[in-house]
């Protein structure tokens, strides 16, 4: 078998999804003995674990002490004599803010040109870099997206060659959940998109008081929900943990997990949560969930926004065992077609093969 040459194309290696995705891939690559390098847009620290092949390529300029645009400029020729030195036979791009500037840096290359979506599909970049995109997209050899409603949403909106679907993988882990707790718990950023005001105004309408809510996150709006918490008299059972770089064990001690965002790029906090057989409720938004979970089976789906609808999905679940047992036991076998080996399989058919 003869091992292939593939550049990953980032904004960075901390902590974050994007990061997480593009980092899984590149050590699924170099695993199997392909040649893989990263060329990262931006300086940043590596907090993940690298396969020790990896070459990772970071600009010898400040984007602190530069303006944006120009710097966007400069990137250009920084990723264009990568690619000319190392020759991959293919380029996949993990960034909808810079995948039109990795198509103008590779034009006239012979490297297949990947880009991917990881963001909202309805999300507005702003007009410079939806201009862009509009402009660009076509000279892409290929669009990856998360999720079928992604595809479509997209499809509409750029004129791309070919779009294809790879939903970001799930790790199964054989731990046993010995302890539940009278626990609900969420896994996000705390931003606005996220929807954790909706989680909290359920949460007040709970009929049993005796569970709590822990909140694993951190973002601009933490000061926002926890006067909200103190206004809703529910500030003594929910918790904010903050940023957590491991939270596994919280995971396994809750019984319930929520999902209560106003849109997603792809809740992989849910799928996560399901594969350790939590109970999960999950917005019904664009998009992802629908694509997860089957309503009533593996989990439930409101509303987004809804925080009555929100209530109503959780005092059911809770005054009865039974359906929380049945919506957690079936949820990890619904799964398989996230399995690890499944989605290396398929971003090696869309980088490998034409």
């Amino acid at each position: 078998m003869k091992f292939k040459t593939v550049c990953l194309l980032g904004g960075g290696l901390t902590i974050g999804g994007q990061e997480r995705a593009l980092v899984f891939l590149a050590n699924s690559l170099a695993e199997k003995g392909d040649n893989v390098f990263i060329i990262s847009l931006f300086q940043t620290s590596i907090d993940f674990d690298l396969h020790p092949s990896i070459t990772v390529y970071f600009p010898g300029i400040d984007r602190s002490k530069m303006n944006k645009f120009i710097y966007t400029i400069r990137m250009i020729p920084f990723i264009r004599g990568l690619i000319k030195h190392n020759k991959p036979d293919a380029v996949i791009c993990f960034g909808d803010w810079f995948n039109a500037f990795a198509i103008v840096a590779t034009r006239g290359l012979s490297s297949k040109m990947i880009i991917t979506n990881r963001m909202g599909p309805n999300l507005f970049l702003g007009n410079f870099v939806e201009t862009m995109n509009r402009i660009f997209y076509r000279f892409a050899d290929e669009l990856i997206v998360q999720t079928e409603r992604a595809k479509e949403i997209l499809k509409k909106k750029y004129k791309v060659k070919k779009i294809t679907v790879i939903p970001n993988p799930v790790q199964f882990v054989n731990l046993e959940r010995r302890i539940q707790k009278k626990q609900i718990i969420t896994v996000g950023r705390l931003s606005r998109e996220k929807g954790h005001q909706v989680l909290l105004k359920a949460i007040a309408q709970l009929r049993n008081k005796e569970w709590k809510l822990h909140l694993v996150g951190d973002g601009n709006e933490r000061p926002s929900l926890e006067q909200l918490s103190r206004e809703l008299k529910i500030d003594n059972k929910v918790v904010f943990h903050g940023r957590m770089q491991n939270f596994e064990q919280l995971l396994l001690e809750s019984t319930i997990f929520v999902l209560p965002s106003f849109y997603e790029g792809f809740p992989n906090a849910l799928l996560e949560a399901m594969s350790l057989g939590l109970c999960c409720v999950a917005s019904d938004c664009i998009a992802g969930p629908s694509e997860i979970i089957t309503n009533g089976f593996n989990g439930f789906l409101f509303e987004p926004g809804n925080d009555v609808q929100l209530a109503e999905c959780l005092n059911q679940l809770i005054e009865d065992k039974q359906l929380i047992n049945k919506l957690s036991n079936n949820a990890p076998p619904s799964l398989k077609g996230f399995e690890k080996g499944t989605i290396v399989k398929q971003f090696e058919k869309a980088l490998y093969h034409n």
